[in-house]
């Protein structure tokens, strides 16, 4: 076990300043995310609505697994000056976005969609106009991967795959931006949850998209720890990057035809549930592997 252990860590660790910057701005967020689970837990507030612990916990914790995963796929390009740019946008960009949600909530003020005169406007300007750069680094990120990607063919699937999930995400997060917006100009006031028509369950959408490349990564990391033939992890890395997609899909078209993700159409179900036994069923496929070295002991033990 501890083998293994080091084994992924060796897959992931920072290697270069710029994977470092990354791992640091990462670091720091994911620590962010777990002390303001201790402050929900402590103040006991709703945990819905515009005024709530969940958005410092949420998106610092997704940030910041989103720079971890920024580190795994830089180790994966060429080594180049250039990476600064996508590294310090990401970085940078996440962590300025997660201290004005941060700041906004320990003021008391909606941090999304706020249309108050002053600091609060400012702030969801400001918001608005990081994403932006957070976006751009994310997209270098992808077509960078697409034109000269170093690492395996079933982790360079992972990463075209994930990264170009996340710029659908990005598409959706738009919408979710101007749907908002469009309340706030119609009641004057900041929306409870932002919904596409009805029912769509927009967030959910959002957050498959910007997770496609964790998903995706954690199997091409495992394929790495027992490797298998190239073109079987590749195969593998196709079913469940199609598996992942038809997820993806069936919950982001029920979300804008605006019914709740647990009410789709029967063929949208149909999608979703084939994507995903598609998914776990590699993810079985890859656990099972692992069994035999989980369950091997260390050398020189005797029971």
């Amino acid at each position: 076990m501890n083998a293994l252990l080091r084994q992924a860590w060796l897959a992931v660790r920072p290697l270069t300043a710029q994977q470092r910057f990354l791992a640091r701005c990462g670091t720091l967020l994911l620590a962010s995310g777990v002390l303001h689970v201790a402050v929900a837990i402590v103040d006991w507030s709703p945990w819905w609505g515009p005024v709530t612990w969940r958005k410092p916990v949420v998106f610092a914790l997704s940030f910041g697994i989103l720079a971890w995963s920024a580190v795994w796929v830089l180790r994966q390009l060429p080594a180049s000056r250039f990476g600064w740019v996508p590294a310090g946008l990401l970085g940078g960009g996440a962590v300025a976005e997660i201290a004005m949600i941060t700041t906004q909530r320990w003021r008391g003020e909606p941090s999304h969609f706020n249309p108050e005169p002053g600091l609060d406007s400012a702030i969801w300007s400001a918001m608005a106009q990081v994403v932006i750069l957070v976006a751009v680094a994310l997209a270098i990120l992808l077509g960078w991967a697409l034109l000269r990607f170093e690492g395996t063919p079933a982790a360079r699937v992972a990463v075209i795959v994930g990264l170009a999930g996340i710029q659908v995400a990005g598409y959706i997060g738009f919408d979710m931006a101007a749907t908002g917006e469009a309340v706030v100009d119609a009641t004057g006031r900041v929306p409870e949850s932002v919904r596409f028509g009805a029912e769509g369950s927009a967030k959910l959408a959002h957050a498959l998209g910007l997770h496609g490349l964790q998903t995706l990564g954690v199997l091409a990391v495992v394929f790495g720890l027992r490797p298998l033939p190239g073109r079987t992890q590749v195969w593998l890395m196709v079913v469940a990057s199609a598996g992942y997609a038809g997820v993806f899909a069936s919950v982001a078209l029920t979300a804008y035809a605006g019914r709740p993700w647990t009410s789709p159409t029967a063929a949208m179900a149909l999608l979703g549930l084939a994507g995903a036994a598609a998914v776990a069923a590699v993810y079985a496929f890859a656990a099972r592997r692992l069994l035999p070295v989980l369950g091997r002991r260390p050398a020189g033990v005797v029971r």
